[in-house]
């Protein structure tokens, strides 16, 4: 086997693997992607787990990071950069998120990382912080010359928190309409000051 053909290989095992833990995660949580779990599901040797990872706690790491990676390149992709601002197209791109295996992450890694410090959490918190300054970024935009709203910071933290806290009741008991419960949040925000932010009307 040539050396760019052994590459490609050893890339696409962990591509495998990752995708393997990020799907055990989002259906429970980090002590579902038990090293022999995620072997199996990928069909790799466990063996791989350390070669590509170190460690589960390595592999649990990467799959935060690409969790947020691609919450973060929904965002951008959803977002407009021009054009109508509008806190509704925020709204629908969170949904989208909290929607995916990427959402779902969100929800069963956050009860390990408030456990306390280390790499879980240190990672947890350099994803959420990319993605807040996502946030941040668009809401100033959609926010500015309108009084009585709070800081773009604090409605990227309330409507990040949402998602988080809605996915995590969706898991629980599995009652919670996640749709509902964003057009909950699009009904708080007019009450509380008119139209949502940018929305026309």
């Amino acid at each position: 086997m040539t050396a760019g053909r052994r590459e490609e290989s050893a890339r696409e095992s962990r591509r495998r693997l990752l995708e393997a833990a990020t799907e055990l995660v989002a259906e429970g949580g980090p002590r579902a992607a038990s090293v022999q779990a995620v072997a199996d599901r990928a069909g790799i040797s466990r063996g791989s787990v350390a070669w590509h990872f170190g460690s589960k706690e390595g592999l649990i790491v990467a799959v935060i990071g690409q969790a947020f990676q691609r919450a973060e390149e929904e965002y951008r992709r959803v977002l407009p950069e021009s054009g109508p601002l509008t806190f509704d197209a925020l709204l629908d791109a969170h949904l989208t998120v909290v929607d995916a295996p990427c959402g779902r992450v969100f929800a069963t890694v956050l009860p390990e990382v408030m456990g306390g410090p280390g790499p879980l959490r240190d990672a947890y918190v350099r994803g959420y912080e990319g993605t807040r300054r996502v946030w941040v970024g668009y809401l100033e935009r959609i926010t500015a010359g309108t009084p009585g709203l709070p800081d773009a910071k604090s409605l990227a933290s309330l409507v990040f928190g949402s998602g988080v806290g809605v996915n995590t009741l969706h898991g629980l008991d599995g009652l919670v309409d996640r749709a509902e419960a964003f057009a909950a949040l699009r009904t708080l925000f007019e009450l509380a000051g008119g139209p949502a932010p940018g929305a026309d009307g």
